[in-house]
């Protein structure tokens, strides 16, 4: 504070800041990975967890929603509550959280998903770390899928029995289960 009183700066007081439609952009069915390369937001997530680690001092809006609670407190008492920068700041924080989640979703589908060609597997000690699921996705639906931040699946895709309607769930799990004897536990999804 001392050096932006002898420059006679003025402290940052408030910082808006929206991120590069990554999750938009990666939602496109003609996405490419060169076009998701280019919606990662860099200095964005930087300003914004600095402003929101410093959110004492700072306020900080990361969506468009916050503006007018914002304005409204300004236009009332010239600042901002400290209690209104304390959930603009886990905003904030929550907005980047999953930003990078997002970012990592996609990266692992395409480096790290069962099925992925050799020539576009992650290394560096990175194994399979995603598997989609197709057990109860109807067709207008995307598929849920299984995966592990770390390390690689706990589980292994196996050419089991498919189930084709609720009320084959039981028979297809006793076949499944009898097909894999020498495991110890059998998953079904």
């Amino acid at each position: 504070m001392a050096d932006l009183a002898t420059n006679n700066i003025s402290p940052i007081t408030l910082v808006v800041c929206n991120l590069y439609p990554f999750v938009l952009q990666t939602a496109k069915p003609d996405c490419t990975l060169e076009g998701a390369i280019e919606e990662i937001d860099i200095g964005g997530v930087t300003l914004l967890r600095a402003a929101a680690k410093n959110h004492a001092r700072v306020s900080i809006i990361s969506s468009p929603s916050d503006y007018d609670l914002v304005l409204e407190e300004w236009n009332k008492s010239g600042k901002v509550s400290d209690e209104t920068k304390r959930g603009l700041a886990l905003k904030a924080f929550e907005s980047t959280k999953s930003y990078d989640e997002a970012i990592s979703d996609y990266f692992r589908k395409m480096y790290s998903s069962v099925g992925v060609e050799e020539g576009s597997k992650a290394g560096a000690g990175v194994e399979v770390q995603r598997m989609a699921l197709r057990y109860g996705a109807n067709p207008h639906q995307k598929p849920a899928q299984a995966f592990v931040e770390q390390g690689e699946m706990p589980v292994k895709s196996e050419s089991l029995s498919r189930v084709t309607s609720p009320g084959s769930d039981i028979s297809s799990a006793l076949t499944d289960i009898q097909s894999c004897p020498d495991l110890p536990d059998t998953s079904i999804f």
